[in-house]
């Protein structure tokens, strides 16, 4: 039986250019197994750390045991931050040091070794991050030749908590799908049960608790998948018709607040 490695992708590149396609052709043709290769996405808005923090937060539980990511969202690449391989739930996680692991569970981590002479400045996914995907696929052990990282010294992603305020619960916007659905940080362990919603501007909306994005008309407020809690509009945008975007503060308002 031929054994598949698998390789999880995530980066800002877009796919207009071929930046993509040419860390994959690093990495198989460094590689002395089979490697499947799954795109997480490289549509993270430009140089938006916390963004592709996101994406790796909720993907977690999908990454099964004994793969490797490779993240690249890298706004400092050339600059003196560091690349490093943090472990998380038994996959290896490589990209820089910058905030882009800060929301996941780092179990072990340890810097990568300075980029080699003729390396690209201005491309460290193709030139310092895949050839390590590729070193790391083969021969996972090589991470114990590696300078180990104290985890408490890693770059951190700050997620803001949710904060009970005089007139409910205010919450930020975590992302906007395409879709145009509303992700917040909020756990779906929430107790929390609005009934309007105050918008950045000040703004007040009704909003219904729901189920599903079609059982009733107008703003919805419900479990997403990614288990947090979404606004969103039956068959239409939330984040249009609301006017939001990703990092703003809304307000979510009981009844009795009011």
């Amino acid at each position: 039986m031929t054994l598949v490695k698998t390789l999880f992708l995530i980066s800002d590149f877009g796919t207009s250019d071929t930046y993509v396609a040419q860390m994959k052709a690093v990495i198989l043709s460094r590689c002395s197994c089979s490697v499947a290769i799954v795109d997480l996405t490289h549509d993270v808005k430009a140089g938006s750390i916390r963004e592709g923090a996101f994406h790796l937060s909720v993907s977690r539980n999908c990454i099964p045991a004994g793969s490797v990511v490779l993240a690249v969202i890298d706004p400092g690449v050339g600059t003196a931050r560091r690349g490093v391989v943090c472990e998380i739930d038994g996959a290896f996680y490589i990209g820089p040091d910058n905030g882009l692991f800060g929301l996941l569970p780092i179990t072990r981590a340890w810097q990568l070794p300075d980029p080699q002479a003729g390396s690209s400045r201005t491309f460290h996914g193709r030139d310092v991050f895949a050839p390590a995907c590729a070193r790391l696929i083969s021969d996972p052990g090589w991470v114990e030749f590696l300078e180990p990282v104290c985890r408490e010294n890693l770059i951190l992603t700050e997620m803001e908590i949710p904060v009970l305020v005089d007139d409910g619960l205010q919450v930020t916007i975590a992302h906007i799908d395409n879709f145009g659905n509303i992700i917040l940080w909020l756990p779906a362990s929430s107790e929390f049960h609005p009934s309007f919603l105050q918008l950045p501007g000040g703004r007040i909306e009704p909003v219904t608790e729901v189920e599903t994005y079609s059982e009733h008309p107008g703003i919805l407020f419900l479990q997403g998948s990614q288990n947090l809690m979404e606004i969103a509009v039956s068959c239409g945008s939330a984040s249009d018709h609301l006017g939001v975007s990703t990092g703003d503060m809304i307000t979510l308002i009981r009844e009795r607040d009011r």
